[in-house]
């Protein structure tokens, strides 16, 4: 039970950021750590977004792969993606913690 509550603050910033926007650095960055990418590209599609990664250890540089996310469910999929990274738990209570001391008053 306490790995679920520890990032339930992220979770709740997560909620209000898929709401608000596509693409952001706190989306590309958790895609990012999840799939062990070197770039992550996220642009509104007809009813959801349409994620494009790099993977870091490709010997192509033209490698990546493309899969599309209804809007409903992108929370949903990135809390899973921290949820199921047993190794990045430390990189994600360090990003919690930053996006809580920096996070905008608005």
């Amino acid at each position: 039970m306490e790995k679920q509550t520890t990032l339930e603050p992220l979770y709740e910033l997560l909620r209000r950021d898929t709401s608000l926007e596509a693409g952001s650095s706190l989306q590309r960055a958790i895609l990012k750590k999840f799939f062990r990418a070197s770039r992550v590209n996220i642009k509104k599609a007809d009813s959801g977004y349409k994620v494009k990664i790099w993977p870091m250890l490709s010997t192509k540089k033209t490698a990546s792969f493309i899969f599309n996310i209804p809007q409903s469910q992108m929370h949903s999929f990135l809390q899973s993606c921290i949820k199921n990274d047993t190794r990045g738990r430390n990189f994600y209570t360090g990003m919690m913690k930053y996006l809580m001391l920096n996070k905008n008053p608005n």
